[in-house]
């Protein structure tokens, strides 16, 4: 019995080059998702957890200071709440909506970003002005005493910690 080779030129057939095709098109696509995934900064998706403070400087204003946060936020993932004795709400915004105010420039309540990094982190802190001339909600209101401040974790509206009430 004689061998013959048989010069066949075609190395894969069209079926299995096309399968080849789509699955390095695949694995490129996911390679490319989490590369670009990675610029944009992985948000965290979980309430962080914390502690405040709150202490009172013998005028009427009051400080609300971040002892810690696990993880550090931003500051405009976050909301804070200043209830009234009812817990109804007196005043609130975005943190980012009061950074880098300070007292007399028309805010009742401001963040003061001790490390200036753009997060909540421990040392950060929150005062609060009764009275403050400018602000809507605090303007008419002399005392806080007895009021609660809330911080929300805004993508999903959970609350940082729990409420820090003001008593003197």
């Amino acid at each position: 019995m004689k061998r013959r080779i048989v010069n066949d030129e075609q190395a894969v057939s069209p079926v299995i080059a096309v399968i080849l095709m789509v699955a390095i098109t695949v694995v490129l696509a996911a390679v490319l998702y989490v590369w670009a995934s990675s610029f944009l900064g992985g948000t965290t998706k979980n309430a962080p957890t914390g502690s405040m403070i709150a202490s009172e400087d013998g005028s009427g204003d009051w400080t609300i200071q971040i002892v810690k946060i696990n993880p550090q936020v931003s500051v405009n993932s976050v909301h804070w709440y200043l209830l009234n004795e009812e817990g109804n709400t007196m005043s609130d915004s975005l943190v980012s909506d009061i950074y880098g105010y300070y007292e007399g420039e028309g805010k009742g309540v401001v963040f003061i970003d001790n490390d200036f990094n753009g997060k909540l982190s421990p040392g950060d802190k929150f005062e609060v002005h009764p009275g403050a001339e400018g602000d809507p909600d605090l303007q008419n209101v002399n005392d806080v005493t007895d009021y609660s401040f809330r911080l929300k974790f805004e993508p999903n509206g959970d609350v940082i910690g729990y409420d820090i009430s003001l008593q003197a």
